[in-house]
């Protein structure tokens, strides 16, 4: 099917934004380069004129945009305004930030060493306890939605401790509010046996339907990603879908040792243990918790070395292999597509 004719460089949006070039785009719209009045660099993201003839995909869209507004966080992408054009045409404006998607420094390192997700963890947990207590729950992290972004600091900032990165939790397309108003309207978007999410990080009770998870189901799947990072392997890989989700149901994850063949301090692995505990009873009650716990975990890993990680399984499975239903699509840019096969090295 060819694609819908995308907007023009200089066409204006919303009567505030310039469309300068097209960065990505999915199956249900665009993301666009675009500037303020007042030369401020903005994402433009535009829902495709024929996803906007389905009532449950607009309400999808319309969601995340009311969602994302409800979370004030520097670890958080900014939301800037969101409206509807004259032509029927919805967008979401969105800070655009400078950097990488933790996707895009994987597929180039393959892995990385501690001290160098330590801050990725942090940030994404600072995001998420923001989130969590605005009553939103993400359901859909993975390193295509933890951008790194880099940040020019003024003197001061580096006197102070400010870092050049920090990373930044994007794309609520298929959270949910917790909210009684939104737990009412919500099985009209998410069926109670729909699948929201990417399975390769998604935690096992989403598996099995993403109506009813709550915050544990984010903290389980930023362990899933901090595993990866470290190891540059998955917690499960599979050569199928189903064969990745029986392996969620039926067994705990494995620790780091087991697939890195080195050994790796206590506080990490039991962090990683109860972070993505099968039973979300059994990992930590709030982000807030997991935060703290994972502080007290880079005090005792220090500096740690860079690690071999174990060779490729026989089988793999895509980073992300993603099952999602229609009312969603990435921002864009090129760490929102591709992925690299578990395992494979350079």
């Amino acid at each position: 099917m060819a694609s819908e004719p995308g907007l023009a460089p200089g066409s204006i949006i919303g009567g505030l934004y310039k469309i300068r070039r097209l960065i990505g785009q999915g199956g249900m719209g665009e993301v666009y380069a675009a500037e303020g009045r007042g030369g401020e660099k903005i994402a433009l993201k535009v829902l495709h004129e024929r996803a906007a003839q389905d009532p449950d995909l607009v309400a999808r869209f319309n969601r995340e945009a009311n969602i994302a507004k409800q979370i004030q966080s520097p670890f958080v992408a900014a939301i800037l305004g969101a409206g509807k054009e004259k032509d029927g045409r919805l967008w979401i404006a969105f800070e655009r930030l400078v950097g990488e998607g933790l996707d895009e420094r994987l597929r180039r390192e393959q892995y990385l060493s501690f001290a160098e997700v330590a801050p990725i963890v942090e940030d994404a947990l600072q995001g998420l306890s923001a989130a969590h207590n605005a009553h939103v729950v993400h359901r859909d992290i993975k390193p295509a939605n933890l951008f790194i972004e880099k940040r020019k600091l003024t003197p001061d900032e580096i006197a102070g401790g400010e870092h050049e990165e920090r990373t930044r939790i994007l794309d609520f397309g298929v959270s949910k509010m917790k909210s009684n108003a939104s737990r009412r309207s919500e099985p009209s978007l998410t069926a109670f046996d729909a699948t929201l999410g990417s399975f390769a990080y998604m935690a096992p009770e989403q598996v099995r339907g993403s109506a009813r998870v709550d915050e544990r189901a984010d903290l389980y799947a930023l362990g899933a990603v901090a595993f990866r990072a470290l190891t540059g392997r998955l917690p499960f890989e599979g050569s199928n879908a189903l064969t990745l989700i029986a392996l969620k149901l039926d067994r705990d994850p494995p620790t780091l040792a087991q697939t890195t063949g080195d050994t790796w301090p206590a506080a990490i692995e039991k962090f990683l243990s109860k972070i993505m505990s099968r039973e979300r009873e059994k990992r930590f009650g709030s982000a807030l918790d997991a935060l703290e716990s994972w502080r007290k975990v880079c005090r005792v890993m220090g500096n740690a070395r860079r690690r071999q990680p174990a060779p490729p399984p026989q089988f793999q499975i895509r980073d992300d292999h993603t099952e999602v239903t229609a009312g969603s699509f990435t921002d864009g840019g090129p760490n929102s597509f591709g992925g690299i096969p578990s395992g494979r090295r350079r």
